[in-house]
């Protein structure tokens, strides 16, 4: 059994982002902070890494143990939001509050998207957290609005912008829903807005430079007349083409459109179904903006609409599609639910027990094996966080070549500049002697 365990989704070898997220979160702290403002990121997340990196070794289990950590953080505040929704966390389970909040959040918990990047050594889960953390301090706001619930709004909010821009429009999602249906609280919340960007005044200027820097060489394309569908299919159903995909997309789809059609049959929207409305759809609309083409008018800026950067709607969907369920008969409730979670199950038992190959087996298989010290290893700019990192590991100290092809300005050149800068690495076009190149795959050729 445990040797199963060592072979699983947790304990594989990083790919590319994940050996981004190790490397840079090793490098000094100003530097590190320097690294993450000439790249496109802010650097919460990469901060509680370099945190955990001064007791714990960067290895693949300790750095994926802190999305761990965030998305079992996530689940119990999506208990408490949930709760909210017919009143006190403690009230009587016969009033339907303790089986809303336990059904969402596991939901929530065996969601297939949200699930495998829970193994995922990025800011995805902590992005996540602090959106349902916000979300769910707004609605107690909006119930009594106290000092408490006050500061931790604020906190919550601050560390989502700090962890990843989309953590805009979930506040702008949040803006709305208090001007639409909570007006009473506007004035204050505009107040906890406010302060949320003094808070966020150090890092603007790197911010602005980013968004500006987004030209011709940034790498997320252009939408389609798909865009927007499969980005609902990986969030409601994971992005592994299986057997189970395709039933568990549609049926969530279904209990999100039954929620829909029951809600205009009675006319009738809870203000905290209004908001998880919000916190899920407003991301998708404000972030198909930029760089979009209406007839002779063209958004300014280029594409930012990258699905795997609202992995946090899987949340709020979640949510509304469970809350649908439960308005259904008893009998279809029963069946809807439970075949939604066996199927998010099923997903997440083949996500778990797979280990995809990785230059970790390279190394040890090929490179190890028959390296010798005056041997030079050479890849590209999209495997080199992951070719410098096992590198590393193994204990060889080969000098590393990146090739000059390709290089864009965003997605990791930021570091390898960084790792230029201080002769970890070496940019040159025609490395000479014999050559270990690794390219993406992960592939090796040996030549001479």
């Amino acid at each position: 059994m445990f040797s199963v365990f060592a072979q699983t989704y947790l304990t594989r070898g990083f790919w590319g982002d994940e050996a981004w997220t190790s490397l840079i979160s090793q490098l000094p702290y100003s530097q590190m902070l320097k690294t993450t403002a000439a790249d496109f990121h802010p650097p919460a997340y990469y901060s509680i890494v370099e945190a955990v990196y001064k007791f714990l070794p960067p290895t693949e289990i300790v750095t994926r143990s802190i999305s761990i950590f965030f998305f079992l953080a996530t689940i119990y505040l999506v208990y408490l939001l949930a709760s909210l929704f017919k009143g006190p966390s403690f009230a009587k389970a016969s009033e339907g509050r303790h089986l809303f909040g336990i059904l969402s959040a596991v939901a929530v918990f065996v969601n297939p998207i949200f699930f495998r990047y829970a193994f995922e050594a990025r800011n995805y889960t902590l992005f996540a957290f602090a959106a349902t953390g916000s979300v769910y301090f707004l609605l107690r706001l909006s119930e009594k609005f106290t000092r408490k619930s006050a500061i931790l709004f604020v906190l919550f909010s601050t560390l989502g912008i700090y962890t990843h821009y989309y953590m805009f429009f979930t506040i702008l999602a949040e803006g709305l829903y208090v001007l639409l249906f909570d007006r009473k609280i506007l004035v204050k919340t505009l107040g906890l807005g406010i302060a949320c960007g003094v808070l966020y005044l150090p890092w603007i200027p790197f911010l602005a430079k980013q968004v500006m820097s987004a030209g011709a060489s940034f790498w997320i394309g252009a939408i389609n007349i798909s865009t927007h569908y499969e980005a609902l299919l990986r969030i409601l159903a994971g992005e592994e083409q299986n057997a189970f995909q395709f039933p568990l997309f549609w049926l969530s789809a279904g209990l999100l459109l039954v929620g829909i059609y029951q809600h205009l049959v009675r006319r009738k929207f809870e203000k905290p179904y209004m908001l998880i409305w919000l916190w899920a759809i407003v991301p998708f609309i404000l972030a198909s903006l930029p760089g979009l083409k209406v007839d002779e008018f063209k958004f300014p800026l280029r594409p930012l609409f990258f699905w795997r950067y609202l992995i946090g709607a899987s949340v709020p969907l979640s949510m509304v599609a469970v809350h649908s369920g439960q308005k259904l008969p008893p009998v279809l409730f029963k069946i809807s639910i439970g075949a939604v979670l066996i199927l998010a199950l099923l997903i997440d038992f083949r996500t778990f027990f797979s280990s995809p190959y990785s230059f970790r087996e390279v190394y040890r298989d090929k490179v190890v094996p028959q390296i010798t010290p005056g041997d030079t290893i050479v890849t590209v700019l999209p495997s080199f966080a992951e070719v410098t990192y096992y590198r590393n590991r193994s204990g060889i100290t080969n000098n590393i070549v990146v090739l000059p092809e390709g290089l864009i300005q965003f997605s990791g050149k930021a570091l390898l500049d960084t790792m230029a800068q201080d002769k970890s690495v070496t940019i040159e076009a025609t490395p000479s002697g014999r050559i270990f190149q690794m390219t993406p795959g992960p592939s090796l050729n040996v030549r001479e």
